[in-house]
């Protein structure tokens, strides 16, 4: 099962010449199949001048991550895209953070995803601001905040370009009503493609959940975050199966695009797992567990630098213990803040890379060394010396990590898959996977390199493998043995 990842989780739609009008292939409409030209991607469909459909509404479909089957300065760049890099910088910006010109990225953007960067970006914001439209009764004044434009201007603008009607005639056209902007909070359904486990991913964010910063209580993830400087939280529960529920408490919803694309990273909606699955079923040893769970997603990071940092610290230290001390780090050097009435704890935002760079990381509870490195780790990041948006072959991606002194291989790994979002890591040396390749090896525990071997044959989907594996430690199904595992 070894290879280069292909193509096949991009989400197909049909652009019909005679309307202008791009659908998903199950749409009721059905024109002369002379009239209609496939399009990879709804993206694709838009930058040849499609419109989505107002029946079968293929924008409101699971997203997917382009990333994915992109090459690496491609998938480079759709992450800073993501995270809103084309926001506040041009694209010849974009070109050289990746290390190319600006007519070579354009050039590979049209190859491989059918658009330009600057077109995919006014595109996320536009349809952010048209769920936004659909789901609230906000002034557009603040919809165009919150999706990333200057004002109501450009907001029309993006929006009639991409849906042909401007944001006042859609909101218009909304089915069923509009979800009111309550004093408990925004709420926005985001949707997903099933099956989805979210139990699964509250059972892992549960016992890695920062102090302060993060609880898992009566089935609902919550989380603070700051915009423009000051404290919010952000509350993730299930929905129906097709959705998540996001309610976000904020001072000012300026850039809740943003925080949106946070959440999806963090519980990996946007991942297409479907030829992943496909292939891990066919493997022996591994299809009792992707059969007994296929809704595992891999789980990513929410803030990068902050998984980052939780990560280091639970080099040889276990979940628990990790989670403490992080807690201590936020404790310490975040901005506190109170929120009334709010049994979850939640009173502080994670500090920043600028603040860890400076900070003292004595005393509590890490060796020396391993606060060093934190302290050089924040101090490479706040200076753009070390790159947390990177893609590419898992070597080329892990050995910047690897240079660094006090990370290893095992470090490298968690954060390409946690931070990075690699398809293809595995952290052979990690506890929990030895404990669990030896079950399936029929022993107590395989050592690193029988880990690293069994492994191979999970090439190149390797990292939901490695979730699988981690997932089945605390599978009923399972015998039971330690669940220390430093995932």
């Amino acid at each position: 099962m070894s290879g280069v990842l292909r193509n096949t989780c991009f989400v197909k739609v049909n652009g019909v010449r005679t309307t202008g009008i791009y659908c998903q292939p199950s749409c009721s409409a059905r024109p002369k199949i002379e009239n209609v030209a496939d399009y990879r991607t709804p993206i694709a469909a838009e930058a040849a001048g499609f419109r989505p459909c107002l029946r079968c509404r293929p924008d409101r479909a699971p997203t997917t991550d382009l990333s994915q089957d992109a090459p690496p300065p491609v998938a480079h760049a759709l992450m800073l895209i993501t995270n809103g890099f084309l926001d506040h910088h041009l694209e010849p910006a974009l070109a050289h953070r990746v290390g190319y010109s600006q007519r070579q990225l354009r050039r590979l953007f049209i190859d491989h995803i059918g658009a330009t960067p600057t077109f995919i970006a006014a595109s996320r914001r536009a349809h952010f601001a048209r769920r936004m439209l659909d789901e609230t009764d906000l002034p557009l004044s603040t919809i165009a905040r919150a999706s990333g434009f200057g004002g109501e201007r450009q907001l029309h603008r993006a929006v009639s370009a991409s849906f042909g009607f401007g944001p006042r005639e859609l909101r218009s056209k909304r089915r069923g009503g509009a979800k009111a902007l309550l004093d408990g909070g925004l709420p926005l359904d985001l949707p997903v493609s099933s099956p989805f486990d979210f139990a699964a991913a509250l059972g892992h964010l549960a016992p890695r959940s920062v102090p302060g910063v993060e609880s898992v209580l009566d089935d609902v993830y919550r989380r603070t975050t700051s915009t423009c400087g000051h404290p919010g939280v952000l509350e993730i529960s299930a929905a129906d199966p097709g959705h998540v529920h996001l309610l976000a408490h904020l001072p000012t919803f300026n850039s809740l695009i943003d925080d949106v694309a946070r959440c999806r990273r963090l519980l990996g909606i946007d991942l297409d797992h479907t030829e992943a699955l496909t292939a891990l079923k066919q493997d022996e040893l591994l299809a009792p567990l992707v059969n007994r769970r296929p809704g595992l997603r891999i789980h990513g990071a929410w803030d990068r630098f902050e998984t980052a940092v939780r990560i280091m610290v639970g080099q040889q230290v276990s979940v628990a213990g990790a989670t403490t001390i992080t807690g201590r780090i936020a404790d310490r050097f975040g901005t506190h803040f109170d929120l009334e009435d709010d049994p979850s704890g939640l009173n502080v935002t994670f500090p920043a890379a600028v603040t860890l760079a400076q900070a003292d990381l004595t005393g509590l509870g890490m060796p020396g060394k391993r606060s060093e490195t934190i302290r050089r780790f924040a101090e490479a990041v706040a200076e753009d010396s070390l790159e947390l948006f990177d893609a590419g072959d898992i070597d080329e991606v892990t050995d910047p990590f690897v240079e660094l002194p006090g990370i290893g291989p095992w470090t490298a790994h968690m954060f390409a898959l946690r931070v990075l979002g690699h398809p293809d890591a595995f952290p052979n040396s990690d506890l929990g996977l030895r404990t669990a390749v030896g079950r399936l090896m029929g022993i107590d525990r395989a050592s690193a390199d029988e880990t690293a071997q069994v492994a191979e044959r999970w090439r190149p989907f390797r990292s939901l493998a490695a979730q699988h594996l981690w997932a089945s430690l605390s599978d009923p199904h399972e015998s039971p043995d330690t669940t220390n595992g430093r995932s």
